[in-house]
């Protein structure tokens, strides 16, 4: 912090407004900016279902809102009773509802992480079409506060404080999309490889029953010995998250939940990007993909069976799964290779990044 600012005490508005793997990454921006400059009053607002995940953090004032009515009902409170705010930075979200809650704070300076609303948000940041996915937050940030350094890692310090490992290993299968979720046939195998490797620790299945896309999972049954466990809330994903020694996750939002706790992780990637899907130098984190993909996106939204997931778990535990290539879209990305060329995965513990400026 330079002398300038040690003079002052700004108030800055942090608004993170999207899904929970996206909230998780952008919040270390705030982590960030709320170590750096102790001295400011900072207000995070975020979904009212994610609320309970940041309070307590140092620092940092969390509002959490329930609805748009709820949300516009919170800020018009804070334009009544609260002075001005010296900025007002949105790291996550679009739509009416962010125009509408630009025009309704109070604030010197409006800073949205792109450019597509000059009217009502006059500073935004410049950011390269390859980069990971914490940056266009930390960018953002760093318009108004150009000495901000990047977040290495994500971190919630009073959840990670929570961790009490109890000998259990979590797979977590489910995404909220088909091309990211694991098939029955593949968490099987899984469990068969760890139950090998992890002898006499207990192995817990994390799904909400009430997904759609968990229904095939819960319908094949687990293994003698594996237990479902069911984490409806948020509250009940940490309470599972604690016990866990490691986890072995898809690409979804609770990797990037047990990340911030701390938790050891193997994640698999399928159609998505290790690198951009992380940070710099997150510890305890190996990430999975098959080597011939390298650091390209599918674009194949619409996948029903992902292969290139089912390929990825298969090399790393050296199973036999069979996963048909001719069935995935015409835009898939295996129908690039041959078969021998789909064989290796690579295990990274760190991404290969792109700079970060």
């Amino acid at each position: 912090m330079n002398a300038d600012h040690a003079k002052l005490r700004r108030r800055v508005l942090f608004v993170l407004r999207g899904k929970l793997g996206d909230t998780v990454t952008c919040f270390a921006t705030v982590r960030a900016y709320a170590g750096a400059f102790p001295g400011d009053d900072v207000t995070l607002l975020v979904r009212a279902s994610y609320a309970p995940l940041f309070r307590g953090e140092q620092g940092i004032r969390v509002v959490g809102f329930s609805s748009r009515v709820a949300m516009f009902a919170k800020l018009a409170l804070m334009r009544w009773l609260e002075p001005p705010f010296d900025a007002l930075l949105v790291l996550l979200g679009a739509g009416p509802p962010i125009l509408r809650l630009s025009r309704m704070v109070r604030a010197g300076r409006k800073i949205f992480h792109d450019g597509r609303y000059p009217d009502v948000y006059p500073e935004w940041p410049e950011t390269p079409p390859a980069h990971m996915q914490f940056e266009p937050a930390w960018r953002t940030a760093r318009i108004y506060a150009p000495e901000l350094a990047p977040p290495q890692w994500s971190c919630i310090p009073n959840l990670a404080a929570r961790r009490r490992p109890g000998r259990v290993i979590g797979i977590a299968p489910i995404s909220d999309e088909p091309r990211r979720t694991m098939s029955p046939e593949v968490v099987h195998a899984l469990i068969s490889a760890l139950a090998k490797r992890h002898a006499g620790y207990a192995i817990h299945v994390l799904v909400n029953i009430d997904d759609d896309e968990a229904k095939p999972l819960l319908a094949a049954g687990l293994p003698a010995g594996v237990r479902f466990r069911n984490s409806p809330t948020l509250q009940a994903m940490v309470d599972e998250l604690s016990v866990l020694d490691h986890l072995h996750s898809t690409d979804t939002g609770i990797y990037h939940l047990a990340a911030a706790m701390g938790v050891p992780l193997t994640t698999y990637f399928g159609p998505t990007q290790p690198w951009k899907n992380g940070f710099p130098a997150q510890p305890d984190l190996m990430r999975i993909r098959l080597a011939a993909l390298g650091g390209d996106h599918c674009e194949e939204k619409g996948c029903q069976r992902p292969a290139c997931l089912e390929m990825a778990v298969a090399g790393h535990i050296s199973a036999r799964i069979e996963s048909d290539i001719g069935g995935t879209p015409a835009g898939c990305l295996l129908r690039q290779h041959s078969r021998q060329a789909l064989k290796p995965v690579t295990a990274d513990s760190a991404p290969t990044s792109v700079p970060v400026h």
